[in-house]
């Protein structure tokens, strides 16, 4: 019987736990990104390759900055960076500072893309300050950066 409402009182958490609701925006963000940019013509653009080409700066970023910029293992990124090369959406050249390291540069058509989805999270970012209004949004969102700051800093130490 204690058992029976020890789990009845935690149901909460089944319906509005963090974990779930985090699990829940990132499958709508993830959906909504996807049809979008499909709309903006990168059908063959895989959600698994955001964390890299959006981490990589105007100029070019080396491997080793870029890894840990999209908090991926290098031997994940090199997975990654060779399917945006092969879809064009960036090149690679040798780090002249580091022969070790190699430095990837988006390409015009990576370039586009930065900009599409940049200015299509841009509308989304609107479309959620229009349905909260624009102090509740700037709240939630400053509130979601202490908490990503604060985890960090627990986790990492």
């Amino acid at each position: 019987m204690a058992l029976d409402i020890k789990f009845n009182d935690t149901a909460y958490i089944q319906e509005c736990g963090w974990g779930k609701v985090l699990s829940h925006l990132r499958k709508q963000f993830e959906q909504w990104a996807v049809e979008r940019l499909a709309k903006r013509g990168y059908k063959d653009f895989k959600m698994a390759y955001m964390p890299v080409i959006m981490n990589i700066d105007l100029n070019g970023t080396n491997n080793n900055d870029l890894a840990q910029r999209a908090q991926v293992t290098k031997q994940a990124m090199s997975k990654v960076v060779k399917e945006l090369q092969q879809s064009g959406y960036i090149t690679s050249t040798q780090d002249p500072k580091d022969k070790r390291s190699v430095i990837f540069t988006l390409t015009a058509k990576g370039r586009d893309f930065i900009l599409g989805a940049r200015a299509s999270v841009a509308e989304l970012m609107n479309e959620y300050r229009d349905l909260l209004g624009n102090k509740k949004y700037e709240t939630l969102l400053r509130d979601l950066i202490t908490i990503i700051e604060y985890t960090d800093k627990k986790l990492n130490g």
